[in-house]
């Protein structure tokens, strides 16, 4: 993240995030994995679990790197800048909550992930009701993917890993603007028996909530990214674009609005750096509402505003600052966009 008091290790993740993500095609390659199934490459999510970013934020006792949810914030907002396409948010969240679990199988399931052997992804809404359970806009989830499925409350709780495509989980997907996913898990009660229990009771809803919190915050910082760099690709084009022999840059009207645009940003990566800070207080749920809610906003006013200083060109599929817009508003959404989260805020 882009503040003054960004450790060393911070440093190293942001600028080798930043290098593997144009190393590996940049915005040339989140253009061409947004139509296939699924949206990214196997090859590549190979690649950044040989990284080790999917220990970030796992202790070292389970084999993590230990390094918390600041370096987790600071990896996704690199990776970000570059739309890096492949659910990093909600795998990295999965990574938190199985080495807090603790138990034998979510151990194992935790190797399993940090290796890339399995995409593990969390459901963050909780399953209700009677079976058949309906899991409605699950994230960037395919047949073959395991997901991570809570249940009940207190000593209740009960956290399984289900794979969903055959007869008793069935699923249905369909393609956002950006070309990620959400799914409908249709959970029959006989899968649900036999499907591996990966964590149970008062102290898992707690480890869980904390990842739900963690995934929030991922979010939030995805988005800080995002903006930032569409910003910077409009403040290039505006020192580059003539208009009476005169950069559009230079005229007061358009340095006004981007300035207001760079405040969209700057504040916005403060609530995250400040959710960080109340990570492991009583105010983490409040404070990660408080920046999904800011970034959620920010991203689609700062990503509609880019799109206006590139002109018409911004409207054309072949120009890459449309690419921003559609990935903000895919990722705004994800768990509720700004009036959700000031709902949530509310209530808590």
């Amino acid at each position: 993240m882009n503040i003054s008091d960004m450790t060393d290790e911070m440093r190293l993740i942001a600028d080798s995030a930043f290098e593997f993500t144009t190393g590996s095609g940049g915005l040339a390659r989140a253009r061409a994995v947004r139509d296939k199934w699924p949206h990214f490459d196997k090859e590549t999510w190979e690649q950044i679990a040989d990284l080790g970013w999917l220990g970030v934020a796992v202790p070292e006792k389970s084999q993590g790197l230990g390094l918390g949810v600041r370096a987790v914030c600071t990896l996704l907002e690199s990776v970000s800048r570059k739309l890096l396409p492949e659910p990093l948010v909600p795998a990295l969240a999965s990574a938190a909550f199985l080495a807090d679990a603790g138990a034998a199988e979510a151990r194992g399931l935790l190797a399993d992930l940090m290796e890339g052997r399995k995409l593990v992804v969390m459901c963050a809404a909780r399953a209700s009701g009677s079976f058949p359970l309906r899991l409605a806009n699950v994230p960037d989830c395919h047949s073959g993917a395991t997901v991570l499925v809570a249940q009940g409350e207190g000593n209740q709780f009960d956290v399984r890993a289900i794979v969903p495509g055959g007869d008793g989980c069935a699923i249905r997907s369909a393609a956002c603007v950006d070309g990620s996913t959400l799914s409908e898990i249709v959970v029959q009660q006989q899968e649900w028996s036999r499907a591996v229990r990966v964590a149970a009771g008062m102290q898992a809803q707690q480890a869980w909530e904390k990842a739900c919190d963690m995934m929030l915050l991922g979010d939030s910082a995805y988005l800080v990214g995002l903006m930032d760099a569409a910003l910077q690709m409009a403040i290039d084009y505006m020192k580059m674009r003539k208009q009476f022999n005169t950069p559009i840059g230079a005229f007061q009207a358009l340095q006004h609005r981007a300035a207001t645009a760079h405040i969209d940003v700057v504040a916005s990566r403060a609530l995250v750096v400040e959710a960080c800070r109340a990570f492991d207080t009583p105010s983490r749920a409040r404070a990660a509402c408080a920046a999904k809610a800011r970034a959620s906003a920010a991203a689609l006013r700062v990503t509609k505003e880019c799109i206006q200083f590139h002109g018409a060109i911004g409207f054309a599929d072949e120009h890459d600052i449309g690419l921003f817009l559609r990935r903000a508003m895919a990722v705004a959404s994800r768990q509720g966009g700004e009036m959700a989260q000031k709902l949530r805020y509310g209530a808590l």
